[in-house]
């Protein structure tokens, strides 16, 4: 954290603005062919993203907005940002928009960002396929909807997989889509080290694994938790409070962190379950990882 001394000569806390610098790397296609704000798009455009856009793609999405993305209801836009590219080049490709790319030139433990923007009707039509399954961020969609559509109300999506079937794939595609901006999967080795009276100090090597979500707002989480504790899967996830020692602009103490932790014996189990819900591929690479992982452990009992 930044500190610096003031005039009494005691170590006070100051926030840091990071520069940042943004450049397009994938212009609008739109804009690139002569379409302004007051020509509407061709039918056939939003016809082939309702196509393309099944419902577990849009809850997928839904999710994906709920953690890295952000509504601007006052000027109808939609962005969302991550240091993964595939999500952001999936959805600047399927709604023909542009793509910046986030540096931070004198910040060197900050990654590289992507962005993608929607605005006016392309913000408009994402929105409103994407509400019905939206949990933290549905408010803003729904004020944004509620503009030009004031009687419109979003279907319940209900979680009763035995009666539906067909929304056990849809609840998937949630959980893989939270995962993909607020989720975290990691193989470490830990050494511990020992000492004994008869053979002196001595250094076990063990594998320590992870995989959980992490959110300020509980209720993406308790959706979660929800749908991995549901018949048919037999998940025993935990959420716990992470405590709080970044400061905010301000010097106050940031937002609670919650944190969502799949149990480790389940990991290689969520994966394989999961993983074909992902876009991000080094996510998705864990399953085979995990794979190893199990190979590996079976050898060394041997």
């Amino acid at each position: 954290m930044p500190y610096k001394k003031n005039a009494d000569g005691v170590a006070a806390y100051y926030y840091k603005k990071r520069k940042e610098k943004n450049r397009v790397i994938q212009k609008d296609w739109f804009a690139e062919n002569g379409y302004k704000k007051d020509r509407p798009y061709p039918v056939d455009f939003y016809k082939y993203v309702e196509r393309t856009l099944t419902r577990p793609l849009r809850a997928y999405w839904a999710f994906m907005t709920d953690g890295d993305g952000s509504i601007d209801h006052k000027y109808g836009r939609v962005k969302v940002q991550l240091t993964a590219r595939e999500p952001i080049q999936y959805l600047a490709d399927l709604y023909g928009t542009s793509i910046s790319l986030c540096q931070f030139p004198e910040e060197k433990t900050y990654k590289d960002s992507y962005i993608v923007r929607l605005n006016g009707q392309r913000a408009f039509h994402f929105i409103k396929m994407i509400c019905p399954y939206m949990i933290e961020k549905k408010h803003l969609a729904l004020f944004l909807i509620n503009q030009k559509e004031p009687n419109y109300h979003p279907p319940k999506i209900p979680m009763n997989f035995k009666k539906y079937p067909e929304l056990l794939k849809i609840h998937m595609a949630m959980v893989g889509g939270f995962f993909d901006s607020e989720g975290s999967v990691g193989i470490k080795i830990r050494t511990q080290k020992w000492k004994t009276k008869t053979k002196g100090i001595r250094f076990y090597n063990s594998f320590t694994q992870w995989i959980h979500f992490s959110n300020t707002d509980l209720r993406p989480l308790r959706k979660i938790k929800k749908i991995l504790e549901s018949s048919p899967f037999i998940f025993k996830p935990k959420i716990y409070t992470a405590t709080r020692k970044k400061l905010n602009k301000k010097g106050e103490l940031q937002k609670l962190t919650y944190e969502l932790a799949i149990p480790a014996p389940q990991h290689l189990l969520f994966m394989e379950l999961f993983a074909p819900y992902m876009l991000i591929r080094h996510k998705k690479d864990w399953l085979e990882k995990f794979h190893m992982k199990k190979q590996i452990t079976a050898i060394c009992k041997k």
